[in-house]
């Protein structure tokens, strides 16, 4: 029983493979141009359907076809599909009918679906040129890059070789010394701590160096910035003795006072800044020491001359420039 029934299986599957094949060996063999042809025929049909009923006519269809597809190349699956219309006959038939409810929608989806299939052929034909334009334009590329100038390749220079054979010398080096450490495990040790040594040598130069620099461009500096305090130190005192000379004793005073400050300035007695009062110049100074004593009285009396307007006379510029000398040699 159960044999009969795999024969009755194999006997139905040869039977539907051998209807299968009968069918396609049966359908009508087609190109891509007729196959385009065709589907614009078609469209053309289905125009004329939708304005006139009468036009609707299943038979004018065509019979289903085999398209054979030319030009693929040999890892294409396949060169050949089968196209079939008879949705386009029932549609066809349908809409014979003037009064079918929903007749212009189905008109209207078979002409999108067979420009669907005219688009695909279109496409497959363009894909076609496109090969063969993209064959052309690498050939012309190819004949341009044949030209002498564009011929660039060259042969290996003779530093290229030089350095090739230094860098084998090197690999060569480093591979003796690998074979080395194995037969004397010591070297390895001794290696990385030279290696360790030596960097820290390096750094402790590269500090050193720094740090020389740095004391230079300070002494450097400090020099520079000392320089403009005494020459202006010395204008201030200069201007004093030119206000002397025409007795004009309040600006001597004032001139003498802020040819102190400014020495004292260039002397890092305190850093600049003009916002301070006179007395506060004093307290920036050691209490009780020569030259806060000095500052104190030759303040006093540039207070007493400029802020509270009293007349100057000789003996008061006289004790301001007594007061600027002996602070010079503080």
């Amino acid at each position: 029983m159960a044999l009969f029934q795999q024969r009755n299986r194999i006997f139905s599957i040869s039977m539907l493979a051998l209807c299968c094949s009968a069918t396609a060996l049966a359908l009508p063999q087609s190109t891509l141009t007729a196959y385009t042809a065709h589907l614009e025929a078609l469209r053309s049909l289905v125009q004329s359907c939708r304005s006139n009923a009468a036009a609707c006519d299943a038979n004018t269809v065509g019979s289903d076809e085999q398209v054979h597809l030319a030009g693929l190349n040999s890892g294409a699956n396949v060169d050949v599909f089968e196209a079939h219309y008879d949705w386009l006959r029932e549609v066809l038939g349908q809409a014979h009918d003037p009064a079918m409810k929903d007749r212009a929608d189905k008109l209207n989806a078979a002409a999108s679906r067979i420009q669907d299939s005219l688009d695909d052929a279109q496409g497959h034909v363009s894909d076609g040129n496109a090969t063969d334009q993209f064959h052309h334009a690498r050939a012309d590329a190819d004949a341009i890059l044949r030209h002498p100038e564009f011929v660039t390749v060259s042969g290996t220079s003779f530093w290229d070789r030089v350095m090739a054979h230094i860098a084998l010398w090197i690999d060569s080096l480093f591979n003796n010394v690998a074979m080395f450490g194995r037969r004397s495990p010591w070297i390895g040790p001794v290696f990385e701590w030279g290696l360790i040594a030596l960097a820290g040598t390096g750094l402790f130069v590269w500090a050193m160096r720094v740090l020389r620099r740095q004391r230079l461009k300070v002494r450097i500096e400090a020099g520079r910035q000392i320089e403009p305090c005494e020459e202006a130190s010395r204008n201030w005192r200069a201007l004093a003795a030119e206000q002397a000379a025409r007795a004009d004793w309040r600006e001597a005073v004032h001139c003498l006072y802020w040819a102190t400050i400014v020495m004292l300035e260039g002397r890092r007695f305190w850093a600049p800044n003009r916002s301070r009062t006179p007395r506060e110049y004093v307290r920036l100074l050691e209490a009780g020491s020569p030259g806060w004593s000095l500052l104190r009285q030759q303040t006093l009396g540039f207070e007493r001359i400029w802020y509270g307007l009293q007349a100057a006379e000789p003996g008061d510029y006289q004790r301001a420039l007594d007061a600027h000398e002996q602070l010079r040699t503080v």
